[in-house]
């Protein structure tokens, strides 16, 4: 009987780790901007952006708190989450390319309760040409999930429409 008490807490699922004291209450917000923060909250159109090889993409943004923001000057940092952005265009995931397994850089200038924060990345779209989404509403979704299995979405739907440097 012992042995098989000892096989069966052998097999026994561990408990997740305990949310360590003060990372607070998980949060996120979806924004936008190249090189600064952009909430979206009051945003109802975006750019579609020609790239230099001849792709298209959007710049997402994302700010959260109560979660494990790894290292941002450590990629290899077991403690990074990942952050996925995407986008959809009707009920099709029209993404190539935007996940992250980085760490969150710290949010000097957030509002409270916000502390981290990725800024300026390349949402890989899809497409041939900014006209197949020109005039059109597209929803931009954000999931970031850290190493302590906490995961936080956001969503937006906005319009379309060409940056201006396209062609």
């Amino acid at each position: 009987m012992p042995l098989l008490l000892m096989i069966w807490f052998g097999c026994a699922e561990p408990n997740p780790s305990p949310r360590p004291e003060g990372l607070g209450d998980p949060l996120i917000q979806l924004g936008t901007g190249e090189w600064e923060w952009e909430a979206l909250d009051n945003i109802t159109e975006m750019p579609i952006i020609q790239g230099p090889q001849g792709g298209f993409h959007f710049l997402a943004s994302v700010r959260v708190s109560g979660i494990e923001p790894g290292d941002p000057k450590d990629l290899s940092d077991p403690n990074n989450p990942t952050t996925a952005f995407s986008v959809l265009f009707g009920d099709v995931d029209i993404t190539m390319s935007a996940t992250y397994t980085q760490g969150l850089e710290h949010a000097p200038d957030a509002a409270d309760p916000f502390r981290h924060q990725m800024v300026g990345r390349f949402v890989i779209v899809d497409i041939l040409a900014d006209e197949e989404l020109v005039g059109s509403e597209v929803e931009l979704a954000v999931t970031v999930t850290d190493v302590l299995g906490t995961e936080l979405q956001a969503s937006k739907r906005v319009s379309v429409y060409p940056h201006p440097f396209n062609h």
